[in-house]
């Protein structure tokens, strides 16, 4: 699938091994605005809390980066900072030294191995960067599962999706990574990924649908938060139990503020987006 907001580029790296990896959007323009919402109970991130109000006002991002491996990934997202500063990209302070501004969220993925990712990870996906992004098991969407409710046994693939919609000079495009411990079911309420149990078996089960908003609105910090916040909403109506205790549900938003349209324009397309990134990893 290819991405077709101007000013964004897409790389990932997927460990076959692991069974796990990465995904990095990074924003060429340096006038962008990012935004967050954060509904899950067990959230694995970093850089996050710049992004939402009462903090430096219409925050930009160099990149978001979405990993699996847990907190591990942490380990990706230092090497994605590390290749930023070596391109000279980031915020400018004085005549030489620029800091890159990333935030990041992780899944828990950690069901067939325990291997660590390595700041491989993140040079490789820096490596390959265009506009073309991967539907299915691949980049950090490799190790995510669905349906796990009754039991970790029972849970179907998933993986890593993305749609796009374009409305006059205006376009927004959601990026998923779903590892919901939720069924997933489309617009008509008809299960297509997980098992319809009366059993809720979800002790120590950890789940988290990431998602990242693209758009070329122009946009305040609250606006984006309360866009990402859309996005979620998208994603709580297709898959089912969202933002439980175990969950690290997290969705950012980023703005190239190129086109001027009413937020409430975006917030609505934001829903049907999300919603249709998720299937698109079924279809």
């Amino acid at each position: 699938m290819r991405i077709g907001i101007e000013g964004i580029k897409v790389g990932g790296y997927t460990d076959e091994n692991a069974k796990s990896g990465v995904t990095v959007i990074l924003v060429e323009n340096q006038n962008n605005t990012a935004g967050i919402s954060q509904r899950g109970g067990s959230p694995a991130t970093i850089g996050t809390d710049l992004l939402r109000p009462k903090h430096r006002g219409n925050q930009s991002v160099n990149a978001i980066v979405l990993t699996g491996r847990s907190v591990f990934g942490l380990r990706v997202v230092d090497a994605i900072i590390t290749k930023l500063f070596e391109l000279k990209i980031g915020y400018k302070i004085g005549e030489n030294l620029r800091i890159p501004i990333v935030a990041s969220a992780s899944i828990f993925d950690f069901y067939d191995n325990t291997i660590l990712p390595t700041p491989e990870w993140g040079y490789k996906a820096m490596e390959n960067l265009s506009e073309d992004i991967p539907i299915g098991r691949y980049w950090a969407g490799r190790g995510a599962t669905v349906g796990k409710l009754k039991e970790l046994k029972y849970a179907k693939p998933s993986g890593q999706g993305y749609y796009e919609i374009q409305k006059g000079n205006l376009r927004v495009g959601v990026i998923s990574v779903v590892n919901s411990v939720g069924n997933v079911y489309d617009e008509s309420g008809r299960l297509i990924a997980g098992e319809e149990s009366e059993e809720f078996s979800v002790n120590n089960v950890m789940g988290t649908t990431l998602g990242v908003l693209i758009t070329n609105a122009k946009l305040t910090n609250s606006d984006a938060c309360r866009v990402a916040s859309s996005v979620e909403n998208g994603f709580a109506s297709v898959i089912r139990p969202y933002n439980l205790s175990l969950d690290g549900d997290t969705v950012f938003t980023i703005a190239t503020n190129q086109v001027e349209v009413s937020v409430d324009k975006v917030i609505f397309l934001a829903y049907e987006v999300a919603r249709k990134s998720v299937l698109s990893i079924f279809r």
